[in-house]
């Protein structure tokens, strides 16, 4: 491997690989024991994709086309919205870290809708004004007590062809730039609350501001639990990395055409006249 790495690194989307990868976060899955019960285990597919995906090698028996009709590759793969895999991945990160969150903060909620607009104006163009504007997450006593914290993730892919020019920790910047010109001066104005986004490249590795939130995160949870910071760092760090691994190999893996069944939809089944007829047993 290390081999085929000194070899093929000369190429910008090659060292940009590679950046990717010593990054924090980005290594976890690797070091970690593979104990299926923790759910940091993969199978040899899955495993072999991992790979090939970190080092960018070609993988075979992969569709010639996708479902939308453009040329198939891994890259593509990781940035089509077709099939909802992408949503996938998102939600995966969003889960987990409501999840932590809910052991150590209170009143935690998932895409908490904000305060609707009523006239106030807000300095960035690209500013949510949407009515039924959300974030991801929201939390109370986070980073000050008693305030509302907000949260929102996004997973970009840093070797898409429209982020060539810019280094990976100015793509970083610039993808928590944007989300903070979306929400932060609306729910600083309005919710009187706090924002914070959380940005992940599709390999694991995290922006600024998600280290500082992780690294408050595994504090809070380590004090609550009485145990050493750096091993919940540890553990943290090593769930979102299987998280966004298996979400990866999903997006390269799985269906996007969607399938013919010759099953009829539950929704359409009369439930109640389905048991009176087939005289159905009693399970109660």
């Amino acid at each position: 491997m290390e081999d085929w790495i000194n070899n093929n690194c000369t190429t910008e989307v090659q060292k940009r690989r590679i950046e990717m990868n010593q990054e924090k976060g980005a290594s976890n899955w690797l070091s970690a024991l593979p104990i299926k019960e923790n759910g940091f285990s993969l199978n040899k597919q899955e495993f072999r994709d991992a790979i090939f995906l970190r080092y960018g090698i070609t993988i075979r028996n992969l569709p010639q086309y996708c479902a939308c009709h453009a040329e198939f590759s891994s890259d593509h793969a990781m940035i089509c919205k077709k099939g909802g895999f992408v949503s996938l991945r998102h939600n995966e990160v969003r889960d987990i870290t409501g999840e932590m969150l809910n052991e150590v903060c209170k009143d935690v909620t998932l895409e908490p809708e904000l305060i609707p607009l009523t006239g106030e104006k807000l300095k960035y163009k690209t500013s949510n004004t949407d009515e039924r504007a959300r974030t991801d997450l929201s939390a109370r006593n986070f980073w000050i007590r008693g305030e509302r914290a907000f949260f929102d993730i996004r997973v970009f892919d840093p070797v898409a062809p429209s982020y060539e020019e810019r280094s990976l920790s100015a793509l970083h910047r610039m993808q928590e730039k944007d989300k903070n010109r979306r929400y932060a001066e609306r729910i600083v104005n309005v919710e009187h609350g706090s924002f914070t986004p959380l940005v992940f490249t599709i390999a694991g590795g995290m922006g600024k501001q998600a280290l500082k939130f992780y690294d408050r995160l595994a504090s809070m949870i380590a004090e609550n639990r009485g145990q050493s910071k750096s091993v919940i760092t540890s553990y943290i760090r090593c769930r979102l990395s299987f998280s966004l691994l298996r979400s990866a190999i999903l997006c390269l893996r799985g269906t996007r055409q969607q399938q013919r069944t010759s099953y009829t939809h539950l929704e359409d089944i009369d439930i109640a006249t389905a048991a009176q007829i087939g005289k159905l047993p009693n399970c109660n």
